[in-house]
């Protein structure tokens, strides 16, 4: 089963993203999925919990669904 996690991109520098994104789906840190103020950021993985997001705040499909479709990360068209 998928999980997801979002995680404030400030708290991590280059080098942990970078093991964040070895634990995930994702392929390198440019590909992840950011809030609309690039503040933060989504992971995903299949199966068990990687050490690396011990203790973080996971959230299933459906939960990350109504997550994401909130104006923090999608944008308001404007005309």
């Amino acid at each position: 089963m998928r999980k997801y996690t979002i995680i404030t991109l400030a708290d991590y520098d280059e080098d942990q993203l970078s093991e964040l994104v070895a634990d995930a789906i994702e392929t390198s840190p440019s590909t992840l999925r950011k809030s609309v103020d690039t503040k933060k950021a989504l992971l995903k993985w299949d199966g068990d919990t990687p050490a690396a997001f011990d203790g973080m705040t996971t959230h299933s499909h459906s939960e990350i669904k109504t997550i994401l479709s909130g104006s923090d990360w999608s944008a308001t068209e404007t005309e």
